[in-house]
C-alpha cells in the first residue's frame, strides 16, 4: 500500500493536495512524491489526518522547488478552503479500507467515514 494519494488541484492556492494513506508521514519519504509530480516546482498541501488526526497540524504547506538540491519550505496551515475540505472528506469516505487500517482512535474512524469531519 502506498503511504500517500496525490490530487491535482486547479484554481486552487496549491498546485497538489496530498493525503497521507498510513500512519508514516509521507513527508519523511519525499523523494518518491518527488518522482510521482515531476514538476519543477510546486506548492503542495499535505493532508496528515491518519497521523495527527484533526488537530491543527493535520494540514501542512509546503514550497517545493527541484533540482540538485532540492527543498521544502513547510508551515502549519491557518485556514482551507471548503473545496479541498471537501476532497479530503470524499477521499476518506470513498477510502473506507485506509481508513480502517490508520492507527488513529475508533471514533474519529467513524467521524471519517461518515463524513462528518
Amino acid at each position: 500500500m502506498n503511504k500517500f494519494q496525490i490530487l491535482k488541484l486547479h484554481d486552487e492556492p496549491y498546485d497538489f493536495l496530498v493525503i497521507a494513506t498510513s500512519y508514516e508521514n509521507p513527508l519523511s519519504s519525499f523523494s518518491e512524491i518527488e518522482k510521482e509530480l515531476n514538476v519543477d516546482e510546486a506548492r503542495l498541501l499535505f493532508d496528515l489526518t491518519l497521523i495527527n488526526g484533526t488537530k491543527k497540524n493535520r494540514y501542512i504547506k509546503c514550497d517545493y522547488q527541484a533540482g540538485t538540491d532540492s527543498y521544502l519550505l513547510c508551515s502549519l496551515v491557518d485556514s482551507i478552503d471548503d473545496y479541498i475540505k471537501s476532497l479530503s472528506h470524499n477521499f476518506f469516505t470513498q477510502n473506507d479500507d485506509v481508513v480502517q487500517k490508520s492507527v488513529i482512535p475508533n471514533s474519529l474512524k467513524f467521524l471519517l467515514k461518515s463524513g462528518m469531519v
